[in-house]
């Protein structure tokens, strides 16, 4: 990881620079000239001792500078005078010429430690005997299975009333997965059973997330409670059931249970690597064992992937492309990663035949194994800037969902990405994250609304190879317990006197964590109210976002070197509602000083919307604040002072308080792209109009949302005139009652401004609770010049009909409704005329789609749940009338449709 490392000492003195004002562009150049030489003998494969040592050399030194540059530079930005800045600012020079005195020898030692070895064979001994898992094709390309396609389409179809366990049993990578999938989703199985669920179970299962995952919802009920949520779910409804790859007949007793019996012709669809799991869970019939691809399935299969899919390849292409699917074993996953090897190398034939020679040098008798050794080479393949990236999924959990977005705010802040001219590093980061996917080294799980890729994942085999690299190159150490079963992710449970990443799986492992040197600490499993000792000084990301702390930890304020904090409160409000005395800092408080953390560039809080954080103003003086998301939250001293600072970093705010909603507010963020807005109704009530939103040049994502409770704690404003900002912050919990006028009728809680007083970049704008805005203020919405996305959700506009007007959505690409209470759409087709995605979900009384819409020539998606069946049929018929006056298709998704119609509520 010696690219990773320089490329992170580049990054720290970026950021130097801007925090102090030195010139340090001599250090940066030679460092930059430094890693392209390091980048041109990167794919030498294998475990070469030599190499290894001299990497581990440059990779200290550049961590060690790091952390000092670091230090001095922030010396340097809180000197009180001349001398103690002087003082600083020449310890960064000197630590950093010794650096790159360091660094330079030993990436000459490199240089010719890889001239040599360049004619040498590839050593393959670290990746025998890995531990086995399932693994399956990315894209759902099935090649020669359509007879056990149709063969187990039967048995789910037909057979006996009684519930049936229908089983598929075979190695990792031979498809299983693939094939259940294909099931699931077939028009016929979609329309035979009325109700459809599935789950991954995997190595390392919980019982919990399995009926999670089959219910799609996330809760904090007991387990007990889930397992009767879902028994009534399914009882007396033709179900069918897919769990996939389990491993243990323990597992299976512990879900078994939740399965009625209805005597109606249910099935459950098994998947496992184990035959003695799938032949204890079927119901009397013999399980379905896979079996390898033929050569000439292979040689298809590779075939589709790169010839019918990159154009005309010469007949040598081809024919070293079958020597490749020979050597592949059969196994889909490994011609679908090596086929994302080859897309990327073009028609270059001479890679082409490099590839084929070190495929036969991992030629292994065990399939598994040698669909390993396959993957092994797609890795050492990756350019230089991708490695780190795919070493770092090490950190979730086996068959995770891994959020995009998440993803991409931590490798914004890790410092392994380079830095590319015109882009930001968020966009550096999304086209690493595509980079993979078209190597097929991860796949997409699910898209967003708009499009985009919201979540991705990683097969079980891939990330056995992940694992065992990261450990290698301690990148990062897996703490998942002693009961772990993985054996990979157990061996990596090492000593953390080393500056890698640290990934929390399990409560009990938490001591683990203590005088680490570690570089970033990520929690995945929630913890209740612990005190973990903060003894990490060199700590760059903290993610304690699941772990309840009842007061902020003051240890935190020490880590100086912090860019990532996440952190989650559950505070004691309750016992000071109503008193006279303040509310003591130790319970909501964000102390003061928390400003002195110069380096943070994304800060998120997380607490119960019931109860509010009071902010220092100081939070608004961090110079290198990117992304600043709080919950509900008061700030001691919104208004700006001669002191604070603009700061041009911060792009994204999320859930600000209404009443600071201000223009001169405004003014301190002049490059914010996302905004969201948070606060229960009275807050918004008092501070209705938008008209200062104007001042946010640059801002492309507007989101409004109403947290509406019976209770809530909301600051009192009783203060005094001429009280300062050190006066104490009194709160009181009332009961919040709807605003309605002498009819009954509720009151907008906001009022929207000419469309010229929006940000006139504005591109998305959500607006998600009782609003009580009438449908006709769309209108303004309408006319925002480069609008793509508009949520509404809860009720935020009011009426029993939305009638668009004239002007419509000129440049709407996404539309997304959610339980909105409307019976009546009325709309053309040139209201919408750009329309791509429509999106419709607990609009219980809506009647239908405009038919209209199917004249939108650029729709490509209607996607429904928790509607009626009418809605369905107009969509079907939309779907129909582009089929026959375009030629074209759509997609229509349906799930949850309601049986029977919901009567429009006047009240709403």
């Amino acid at each position: 990881m010696a690219y990773a490392a320089v490329t992170s000492l580049m990054r720290t003195i970026h950021q130097s620079m801007e925090l102090t004002g030195c010139d340090l562009h001599p250090f940066y150049e030679k460092l930059k000239s430094l890693r392209a030489i390091l980048e041109k003998s990167c794919n030498i494969m294998g475990d070469h001792e030599g190499l290894t040592i001299l990497e581990v050399e440059i990779v200290e030194v550049a961590y060690t500078t790091e952390d000092m540059v670091d230090s001095e530079s922030r010396n340097v930005f809180l000197a009180q005078n001349l001398e103690e800045r002087s003082r600083a600012m020449w310890e960064i020079f000197f630590v950093l010429e010794q650096a790159l005195e360091c660094i330079d020898s030993t990436v000459k030692q490199w240089m010719a430690a890889s001239d040599s070895m360049k004619d040498l064979k590839p050593q393959t001994s670290s990746l025998v005997s890995l531990p086995e898992h399932d693994v399956e094709q990315p894209d759902n390309i099935m090649v020669g299975r359509e007879n056990e396609f149709e063969m187990m389409l039967d048995q789910l179809a037909r057979g006996g009333r009684e519930l049936e366990v229908v089983s598929i049993v075979g190695m990792g990578g031979i498809g299983k997965t693939t094939l259940a999938a294909k099931l699931y989703s077939d028009p016929y199985i979609m329309s035979r059973f009325d109700i459809r669920a599935k789950a991954t179970v995997s190595q390392e299962y919980c019982v919990r997330n399995v009926l999670l995952g089959l219910l799609s919802l996330t809760s904090d009920e007991p387990d007990y409670q889930l397992a009767d949520r879902l028994q009534k779910h399914l009882k007396g409804r033709r179900y069918l059931v897919v769990i996939d790859d389990i491993w243990t007949t323990e597992a299976w007793d512990d879900i078994k249970p939740c399965f009625p019996d209805c005597i109606n012709g249910s099935r459950i669809l098994l998947t496992t690597r184990n035959v003695e799991v799938a032949e204890y869970a079927s119901s009397g019939k013999p399980p379905h064992h896979m079996r390898l691809m033929k050569f000439d399935e292979s040689w298809n299969l590779l075939h589709k992937k790169i010839f019918e899919k990159e154009g005309s390849y010469s007949p040598e292409f081809e024919n070293i492309g079958k020597q490749i699917a020979l050597k592949c074993g059969g196994l889909p996953l490994a011609i679908t990663v090596i086929a994302g090897l080859l897309s990327k190398m073009g028609q270059r034939l001479d890679e082409w035949q490099r590839i084929a020679e070190n495929v036969s040098s991992v030629v292994s008798t065990d399939p598994e194994a040698q669909c390993m050794r396959v993957l092994a080479l797609s890795y050492h393949h990756l350019p230089s800037h991708l490695k780190p990236c795919f070493l770092y999924f090490a950190i979730f959990a086996e068959d995770e969902w891994i959020f995009v977005n998440k993803l991409v705010e931590l490798w914004s802040v890790e410092g392994f990405l380079n830095e590319e001219e015109g882009k930001s590093i968020e966009e550096v980061a999304t086209t690493c994250i595509n980079e993979l996917i078209d190597r097929s080294l991860i796949f997409i799980h699910n898209f967003s609304f708009r499009g985009t890729i919201e979540s991705c994942g990683m097969h079980d085999v891939t990330r056995e190879l992940c694992l065992r690299e990261a450990r290698n190159m301690n990148f990062v150490n897996v703490i998942r317990g002693k009961s772990d079963q993985n054996s990979c992710a157990q061996s990596m449970q090492c000593s953390f006197k080393s500056r890698s990443r640290i990934s929390i799986h399990n409560e009990e492992e938490l001591v683990w964590c203590r005088n680490s040197e570690a570089h970033s600490i990520i929690t995945f499993c929630r913890f209740k109210f612990v005190t973990l000792e903060l003894s990490f000084k060199l700590l760059r990301v903290l993610d304690l976002h699941l772990t309840r702390y009842p007061i902020f930890p003051s240890g935190v304020l020490s880590l100086i070197h912090l860019r990532y904090l996440s952190l989650c409160f559950y505070p004691y409000l309750q016992l000071y509602l109503g008193s006279e005395e303040a509310v003591p800092s130790s319970i909501i408080d964000i102390p003061l000083s928390i400003s002195s953390l110069c380096y943070l560039q994304t800060f998120k809080l997380y607490s119960r919307p019931d109860y509010p954080f009071i902010l220092p103003s100081e939070i608004l003086t961090m110079p290198q604040l990117r992304k600043l998301c709080m919950g509900r939250n008061y700030l001691r001293s919104p208004e700006p002072t001669e002191n604070r600072l603009v700061l041009k970093s911060l792009q994204c705010l999320h859930h600000l308080n209404p009443r600071y909603c201000t223009g001169s507010f405004f003014r301190l963020f002049p490059n914010l792209k996302k905004l969201k807005v948070f606060g229960v109704p009275d807050e918004f009530r008092n501070h209705k109009d938008l008209y200062d939103f104007r001042y946010l040049y640059q801002l492309e994502k507007l989101a409004f949302r109403i947290y509406y409770t019976p209770n809530a704690c909301f600051l009192k404003i009783t203060a005094p005139s001429g009280s300062t900002p050190q006066d104490p912050l009194r709160f009181q919990m009332e009961t919040l009652y709807k605003a309605t006028d002498f009819r009954g009728t509720a009151l907008p809680t906001l009022l929207l401004p000419p469309p010229d007083a929006f940000p006139q970049n504005l591109k998305s704008l959500t607006f998600s609770g009782d609003f009580s805005l009438a449908w006709k203020d769309l209108g303004i919405v309408g006319k925002l010049p480069k609008l793509e996305v508009l949520k509404l959700s809860y009720n935020a506009f009011k009426g029993k009909e939305w009638e668009v007007v004239e002007e419509g959505f000129p440049h709407l690409k996404s539309l997304f409704l959610y339980k909105v209470y409307i019976q009546y759409w009325r709309a053309r087709s040139d209201h919408f005329p750009y329309l791509e995605r429509l999106f419709l979900g607990g609009c219980y009384s809506l009647d239908s789609i405009p038919r209209d819409f199917a004249d939108i020539t650029t729709l490509a998606l209607i996607d429904i749940s928790y509607c009626r069946q009418s809605v369905r049929n107009s969509a079907k018929q939309i779907q129909q009338d582009i089929q026959d006056n375009y030629g074209s298709s759509i997609e229509v998704h349906t799930r949850h449709l309601l049986k029977k119609a919901f009567r429009y509520c006047n009240n709403r």
